[in-house]
């Protein structure tokens, strides 16, 4: 036997007026543009693509080489000692990306206390102020006091502090940020100190490209002031992730996060930036698809997760199913929140493919149609007089 025979060649080809045919016969009267689904002003959808709609084989969005992530928990610093528990809990659980929420300015006793036990060459590690007058600086000058003399451990430390003066400061601290990224290069060669917050420009579907325009946007605005402080673009792409919200428009998130991508390189080249290291984006659970019914937000979580992973993101949090808005009831409720993680990992496999995404033909075009009219959106505002003007 012929092991090597296509067995396909014994069907005849079918083309895509084929099949459009086939399917206005079934809809009985119904036309097969009513099954378009206009996205927005730009994008219009079609209920399924062929082999004809992409006569040659898109570009890779990212590279090879297996698709993993890290699972993120968040921790919500009130007390230090109980958020270190938590922290440690969560680690020998399988957490490998902690999220300090801090809810006001530590000391560096307070620090110590906070990342007591916790190896932090073995994982990553995440700071967010939630206070008034919070100064981000402070708590890197802080971690930096605590591995002071560890400088190995500081040079392969991983981790980030949200910080976005666009996003947070009436007057943003830009001088500072220089200052700050070029503190990182030095100390923290491999901790991010300044992130894009695009989940505030999160909305519906139909705004996805709107989001995308808006956060490329701002991440040229930054790459722009911080050249203008003697900061090479390569430096601030190096210092930098994306924090994108995900919610449960299944599809459309997954091609966000790959057209985010793309749309990003486009960006620094335009700095003069060639083969850059990929961009890191990190991604949470949108707040609005969480209501009241644990069991309700612990089905969506699933197929957020699904799509923020087969989009590529780097890091991925899931709220614990009860928050509503507000800090969970327990440790069952953490522990669900990373089992969803754990079983898309070590039972589906999802970390196992580079880029799960590619070829299909949905997905691609709706992938291009998002960065086509993201960067259409984008060079609007630019020539507006940037994200600032």
């Amino acid at each position: 036997m012929n092991k090597t025979k296509d067995l396909f060649t014994e069907f005849p080809e079918t083309s895509k007026a084929d099949w459009i045919a086939k399917l206005e016969k079934e809809l009985k009267g119904k036309s097969f543009a009513d099954l378009q689904w206009q996205l927005d002003e730009d994008i219009k959808l079609d209920p399924f693509y062929h082999p004809e709609d992409m006569p040659q084989p898109p570009e890779p969005i990212f590279p090879g080489g297996g698709n993993d992530w890290e699972i993120g928990e968040y921790v919500f610093v009130n007390d230090f000692k109980a958020a270190n528990q938590q922290a440690l809990r969560a680690l020998q659980d399988g957490v490998n990306a902690l999220f300090f929420q801090i809810k006001h300015e530590p000391t560096i006793e307070e620090l110590k206390i906070l990342l007591d036990g916790i190896e932090l060459g073995y994982v990553s590690t995440h700071f967010a102020p939630y206070y008034p007058g919070k100064n981000p600086v402070k708590i890197f000058r802080l971690l930096e006091e605590l591995l002071a003399d560890r400088p190995e451990l500081a040079r392969s430390v991983r981790g980030s502090i949200d910080f976005d003066p666009l996003l947070d400061w009436t007057d943003p601290p830009l001088d500072d940020l220089a200052k700050y990224i070029m503190l990182a290069k030095d100390s923290l060669p491999n901790f991010s100190v300044l992130q894009i917050d695009a989940k505030t420009y999160h909305g519906g579907p139909e705004d996805t490209s709107r989001e995308l325009a808006l956060a490329i946007a701002k991440g040229s605005e930054y790459l722009a002031q911080m050249q203008e402080r003697g900061v090479p673009p390569l430096e601030v792409n190096r210092r930098l992730q994306f924090s994108m919200a995900v919610s449960t428009s299944y599809f459309v998130e997954i091609a966000k996060l790959r057209a985010i991508r793309s749309l990003w390189n486009n960006v620094l080249a335009a700095y003069g930036v060639e083969d850059a290291e990929p961009i890191t984006i990190v991604a949470h659970l949108a707040p609005e698809t969480q209501v009241k019914d644990p069991n309700t937000n612990r089905i969506k979580a699933a197929t957020q997760a699904m799509s923020a992973i087969i989009g590529g993101v780097d890091r991925f949090y899931v709220l614990p199913a009860d928050i509503d808005h507000k800090e969970p009831t327990g440790p069952a409720s953490y522990r669900l929140a990373r089992n969803l993680q754990h079983i898309l990992k070590m039972e589906s496999f999802f970390d196992q493919v580079s880029d799960p995404a590619a070829g299909s033909y949905y997905i691609e075009k709706l992938t291009d149609a998002l960065a086509e009219s993201a960067w259409k959106q984008f060079q609007e505002i630019e020539a507006a007089g940037g994200f600032g003007g």
